[in-house]
């Protein structure tokens, strides 16, 4: 969730909420200030690049399950990239339909009318980022070339409601990491966080116009290559410690490394490598929160073997350092 009406469409105008169904509270958001509702603490930003882009971030708290109802703030006529980089949020757009977002799936959205509300099950951080674009600014950008899968999002049209997963890969979770990076500061950070956000935008258009292009399809897995992935991911998941790598898998399997990726993204919607490293930070994750284990015992648990390169993966998959993650585990 960020300041933006529902999840990184419409900024947040006005958020109110609490842990009961029933609102107890409002609360009027400033761009990147501490705030306090019931049952969640965080802080919330979004900046507007004059350019007709804005990036919505929000870091969020959630020590108690909490619902939030959301008013728009941004006029009808336009298209959104929402991810998480860290936690989980389900919310019902005005239309009744119930959409979820979690650390593996982020949205393509518009949503044109109010009355969206969020429900953010408590225990858990959320680290999430939203790009929004006008669709005056985007037909800039693309003159006369809009891909056609994006044609559901531009109709004129002021009441559209259309929201659609798409699976994070690794560079749009690199890309969304570095929003919170300590990097992203200085006399330069409007530059940093406009580049960003430009390119994450891109990313999550690039992605989503690929799932839903026209044309030929990929063919359907066979019998012996159903066998082959399921194969694969039992492999993957058992072992996590170990140096397996795509290469491997598809000269194990008897196929081309594409055809491999090919299937494992109609299985799991990720590429092979893109499979495997999630897995790996999924329980990274877990083995850092049961407080437990070391990082350097961690690294080793998810098949690293140098520490440095696996804080780094870490960072870039969720946007803090395990040490910080094993840190703020134990508080």
């Amino acid at each position: 969730m960020d300041d933006t009406a529902n999840g990184a469409g419409n900024a947040f105008g006005m958020l109110s909420g609490g842990n009961q169904v029933d609102s107890i509270g409002e609360l009027r958001l400033a761009d990147g200030e501490l705030f306090e509702l019931p049952g969640v603490t965080g802080r919330l930003e979004r900046i507007d690049f004059g350019n007709g882009i804005c990036l919505h971030r929000a870091e969020l708290n959630v020590r108690e399950n909490s619902r939030f109802d959301v008013q728009n703030a941004l006029p009808p006529g336009w298209i959104a990239g929402s991810a998480n980089i860290l936690g989980e949020l389900d919310f019902d757009s005005p239309d009744g339909a119930k959409h979820a977002m979690s650390a593996e799936t982020g949205l393509m959205m518009r949503i044109d009318r109010p009355g969206t509300r969020y429900f953010l099950p408590g225990g858990q951080v959320i680290r999430h980022a939203g790009v929004t674009i006008g669709l005056d600014a985007l037909r800039a950008r693309f003159g006369d070339d809009l891909p056609a899968a994006l044609d559901p999002y531009l109709s004129d049209d002021q009441s559209v409601i259309e929201v659609r997963p798409l699976g994070l890969n690794n560079k749009i979770r690199s890309i969304v990491s570095a929003m919170f990076s300590p990097q992203a500061t200085g006399v330069g950070r409007k530059f940093k966080l406009e580049g960003l956000s430009t390119l994450f935008l891109a990313e999550m258009i690039d992605a989503y116009c690929l799932l839903h292009q026209d044309g030929e399809k990929t063919p359907e897995p066979s019998v012996l290559e159903k066998t082959v992935i399921e194969d694969a991911i039992a492999k993957i998941t058992r072992d996590l410690a170990s140096a397996v790598s795509v290469a491997q898998l598809a000269d194990a399997g008897g196929m081309t490394e594409s055809r491999l990726n090919s299937l494992f993204k109609h299985e799991t919607g990720k590429s092979c490598a893109d499979f495997i490293r999630s897995r790996r930070m999924e329980h990274a994750r877990e083995l850092l929160a049961s407080r437990e284990f070391t990082v350097k015992q961690v690294a080793v648990a998810v098949g690293f073997n140098h520490v440095s390169n696996f804080s780094r993966s870490y960072r870039d998959w969720y946007g803090e350092s395990p040490a910080q993650a094993l840190k703020r585990n134990s508080a």
